[in-house]
């Protein structure tokens, strides 16, 4: 697929894709959603491919929906159908399909990360920001709710009380105030930021199995929301199933051997 809004790069096991509209902020359309998640799947379906990161090209990340795509749905009149790229555009799946990918994907956030922008981030596994990255859930701000999934994973990765404060102000917050809340795990120097995440992949590609990385990723998303007991449970027979696999013998042997492991790809 020829993509016209986003750049897709693979670089030693690590696929990189960036948001391509650094005229309007790297706003999301329609088209941008659906280039995104064709590069995911085929990142995903790729052997070779580790880690994903996912960054903004220019001084943002992504700043929400396209103002033009929201301006068309706010001016229809009443009774009138939303014009088809909003439609197009606002469904509950958007992201929801990151969640259940096996590879674990890297959000190295840059400039403004707001509204769709930061429903789009808080899916990924991993959010590291730039120094300069400011991020809100501006929605409130504009007429409108959290959305895309934001009411469930925000409260999960950040607590009740940090996730009404955002979903409820719509107010910005700077990356150390992110950091401090659990929104993002690193802030670093803003022109660290995408060579920092790519590192951070490189690492994991290099050292950690593929098939134990899917099988924690599942079990993280998944086990939130079960009991304990059914996260033990699950847990323990994917450890005992996973003492019979290669890549348990291979990865304590590279450790006694002391040489990287090679592990199989999935």
């Amino acid at each position: 697929m020829a993509y016209s809004e986003i750049i897709y790069d693979k670089q030693d096991k690590v696929a990189i894709i960036t948001l391509n509209r650094p005229e309007r902020m790297n706003a999301i359309t329609p088209t941008l959603a659906g280039e995104l998640k064709d590069a995911m799947a085929d990142a995903e379906r790729d052997p070779a491919i580790a880690a994903i990161v996912v960054t903004g090209a220019g001084k943002s990340f992504c700043p929400g929906m396209d103002m033009g795509v929201l301006q068309a749905a706010a001016e229809r009149k009443k009774g009138e159908p939303a014009p088809a790229s909003a439609i197009d555009i606002n469904h509950h799946s958007l992201f929801g399909f990151m969640l259940k990918m096996r590879k674990p994907i890297i959000g190295a956030l840059n400039g403004n990360c707001v509204g769709m922008g930061l429903s789009m981030a808080l899916h990924f596994d991993i959010r590291i920001a730039g120094e300069g990255t400011r991020m809100s859930a501006i929605f409130v701000r504009r007429g409108l709710s959290v959305e895309h999934g934001s009411s469930w994973l925000l409260p999960r990765l950040i607590g009740m009380s940090h996730a009404m404060d955002l979903a409820l102000t719509g107010r910005i917050i700077n990356a150390q105030e992110a950091m401090a809340m659990g929104l993002v795990s690193r802030v670093v120097p803003d022109d660290q930021l995408v060579s920092t995440a790519v590192e951070m992949a490189r690492e994991i590609a290099v050292n950690c199995s593929p098939t134990a990385m899917a099988e924690a990723k599942r079990m993280l998303w998944q086990h939130l929301t079960g009991d304990y007991q059914m996260a033990t449970d699950d847990s323990t027979a994917i450890m005992f199933s996973m003492f019979k696999q290669g890549d348990f013998k291979e990865g304590v042997l590279a450790f006694v051997q002391k040489r990287p492991p090679r592990f199989k790809p999935v």
